[in-house]
């Protein structure tokens, strides 16, 4: 049997993650913002699901930094799950980490139930054509996003929270207000929010920034630049300024009269 395909690697405390470089999304880099949001607002949970996951840059770090005890991924792109797989076995991951094959939510078992859900999604706009070539920047019309609100509180667990982290350039939170209402949930804190919306400047940065990506994200860059030993690490990503990413969190609306246990209040001992 032929040796696996050779993979580059970057390691989150005791995993070694598997990954190409045209798999990488940005979760090496601003997707490490989670770690500190996650640890500061939210706290170590038991079950965490990336969506999207690419090769699980967000996830097998959450799990490395014992942010969870357990981690489930999906992605639509075949090697991206071949890639999860290669690092949940060389890691010895098999009872703690599982990965699937999935378009949305519809290959993930019913009887999965996640604490929390947490993905850095492609985040600009464009047509299914541009979508077809760039899975991971481009959601026509906001169909990732709306496969992900649309099913996701099934797989819930009570208490469970979906965290997503969005680029503002790309996104505003309302974009997705009414998806996340239609799939029962409610929206518990953007953060940060600093009001960044469609004025000129604001249009001019983000075509700027999406041409950058796009340059960034080609076979020739990714070679030069992805590949090259000096390309900074996500835990090397500063992170005293979150801008322009920011969270949005979601949840099942508390039952009336229900005492609130968690969430952003809960963590300020309001």
């Amino acid at each position: 049997m032929a040796d696996p395909k050779p993979m580059m690697r970057v390691r989150y405390g005791d995993i070694a993650l598997n990954y190409d470089a045209n798999l990488d999304g940005g979760g090496m880099t601003f997707g490490q913002l989670y770690v500190d949001y996650i640890r500061r607002r939210v706290g170590k949970v038991g079950h965490v699901f990336e969506y999207c996951s690419g090769p699980g840059f967000i996830g097998f770090s959450m799990l490395a930094h014992g942010l969870c005890d357990r981690l489930t991924l999906a992605d639509i792109n075949p090697a991206a799950v071949a890639a999860c797989e290669r690092t949940i076995s060389e890691n010895g991951l098999g009872d703690r980490a599982r990965v699937f094959h999935s378009d949305g939510l519809d290959g993930i078992p019913e009887s999965e139930r996640w604490d929390l859900v947490v993905s850095n999604p492609p985040h600009w706009r464009g047509t299914r054509k541009q979508w077809e070539r760039e899975l991971r920047l481009i959601d026509p019309d906001f169909i990732v996003h709306e496969k992900l609100y649309r099913n996701v509180s099934k797989f819930l667990a009570p208490g469970g929270r979906v965290i997503i982290q969005e680029n503002g350039l790309g996104t505003r939170p309302s974009d997705f207000h009414t998806m996340i209402a239609e799939g029962g949930l409610q929206v518990v804190e953007v953060f940060p929010d600093d009001g960044l919306r469609s004025a000129t400047l604001h249009h001019l940065r983000s075509r700027a920034v999406l041409y950058v990506e796009r340059l960034l994200n080609t076979a020739a860059a990714e070679a030069i630049f992805k590949k090259g030993r000096w390309f900074r690490p996500g835990r090397e990503t500063p992170r005293q300024n979150l801008k322009p990413y920011y969270f949005l969190w979601s949840e099942r609306p508390a039952a009336p009269g229900a005492q609130e246990l968690h969430g952003p209040a809960a963590a300020a001992g309001m």
